[in-house]
Order: C-alpha cells, then sequence, then structure tokens
C-alpha cells in the first residue's frame, strides 16, 4: 500500500516495476523535491506536449505543491507549469537530485 505525501492511501504504480525500477509517477512525489524525468508512459500526442513544455526524459523539475489525484505545479527550465492528475502520474521520475 503507497501513501502520499499527505498520507492518504493511493493506488499502487500500475507501470511493470521491472522495467521501471526505482522509478516513481511524478504524481507519487512530495512536494518540494527535484527530480529528473526519466520516461513519459503515454503516446505520442502526450510526449510531444510535454516536450513542447520542456518536459522530456533528461529534464530536471521541481514539485512546487500537490495533492493527491489532483493537478500539481511543477518549475521546469525557469517556468512554472500545471499538470494534470493523469499526465502526472504518466511521468516517471528519479529522485536522485540533490534539494
Amino acid at each position: 500500500m503507497w501513501r502520499c505525501w499527505s498520507g492518504k492511501v493511493i493506488p499502487r504504480f500500475e507501470g511493470n516495476e521491472k522495467e521501471a525500477p526505482g522509478l516513481l509517477p511524478l504524481s507519487h512525489v512530495e512536494p518540494g523535491r527535484r527530480v529528473k524525468v526519466k520516461r513519459i508512459e503515454g503516446g505520442r500526442n502526450l510526449c510531444a506536449r510535454m516536450a513542447a513544455l520542456g518536459i522530456y526524459p533528461g529534464s530536471e523539475l521541481e514539485l512546487l505543491c500537490a495533492a493527491c489525484d489532483a493537478p500539481c505545479m511543477v518549475r521546469v527550465h525557469g517556468g512554472t507549469l500545471s499538470l494534470g492528475a493523469g499526465v502526472s502520474r504518466k511521468i516517471l521520475v528519479s529522485i536522485d537530485l540533490a534539494v
């Protein structure tokens, strides 16, 4: 059972953990953390839209605020973006950056 940073029980990441070891959906990260995008689990349109916003594998994000199953705000390349809950679940990140 997983809990979001606020303590609310959330569904476990449904991806194949063997294919994505050490990766978390952006929606599972607590606010204030800096992360690195490793993969976007979406189709061509979602990946193109995220790339146009500056979110692609290798880019660094700072999660500014989030709530379980609600939109989150991130800082990327000096700008601030709001991402829907569904989109933030499809962005897989690693938390290997110093805060």
